[in-house]
C-alpha cells in the first residue's frame, strides 16, 4: 500500500473519532501529509492539525489552534488575500501540541501492529493537549482576559500567528480591553 494510501486510511480512521468529540469539517493535504479537523462553535473555530511523516505513517506533531471569526472579519478589510493559515489562525497552543516526546510514545503503539492502539494514542493525545486548550479559551474575551491581560507583552508572539499585533489590538477593541 502507498504511502499515501495509508495516509488516507489513518486519516478516516482519526475522522471518525474527531466526528464524535464535535469536529465536524475536515481536510486532507497529500502534498504536506497533514489532515485538518475543525469545530466551529459560536464565535470561534478550532482546529485540529497533524502531520504524518513523509516516509511511513508515523506521527510528527499535532497542534490545536484558535481562528475568531470576528477578528478574521475585520482583518480580511485590510488584508484582502486572508487564505494563509498563519493569518486565519488567531491562537496556537502554547504548549505547541506537545513535546516530542509524546509523539514518540504515540508511535510506539504502531510496533503493536494494532491500527486502533494507535487512533486511540493519537485521540487520546487530543483530549489531553488540545481540548483542555480549547475549553480554556471559550469565548473572545477569555483569550482577552487569560492571554492578553495576563501574559507579557513580549510573549504574545508564542501564542498569536501572522499579523499579531493586528490580531491583539482587534481583540483588545472587541472586548472594550481598557489597555488600549
Amino acid at each position: 500500500m502507498s504511502i499515501l494510501n495509508q495516509h488516507k486510511k489513518i486519516f478516516s480512521l482519526v475522522q471518525v473519532e474527531l466526528e464524535k468529540l464535535g469536529f465536524s469539517e475536515f481536510k486532507h493535504d497529500s502534498v504536506f501529509y497533514s489532515f485538518y479537523a475543525k469545530k466551529n462553535e459560536g464565535l470561534l473555530s478550532y482546529l485540529i492539525s497533524f502531520h504524518l511523516s513523509t516516509k511511513d505513517i508515523t506521527l510528527n506533531y499535532v497542534r490545536g489552534y484558535i481562528m475568531v471569526n470576528p477578528v478574521n472579519k475585520i482583518l480580511k478589510q485590510f488584508i484582502p488575500d486572508l487564505s494563509d493559515n498563519n493569518e486565519l489562525i488567531t491562537l496556537k497552543n502554547h504548549i505547541n501540541g506537545g513535546k516530542q516526546e509524546d509523539f514518540k510514545k504515540i508511535n510506539e503503539h504502531l510496533k503493536t501492529q494494532k491500527t486502533g492502539d494507535y487512533i486511540m494514542a493519537i485521540i487520546d493525545h487530543i483530549k489531553k493537549i488540545d481540548l483542555p486548550f480549547f475549553n480554556k479559551y471559550p469565548t473572545l474575551e477569555a483569550i482577552n482576559q487569560e492571554i492578553i491581560n495576563k501574559v507579557p507583552e513580549e510573549d504574545y508572539f508564542e501564542w498569536f500567528l501572522g499579523a499579531s499585533l493586528n490580531k491583539i489590538i482587534i481583540i483588545m477593541k472587541l472586548c472594550n480591553n481598557e489597555a488600549l
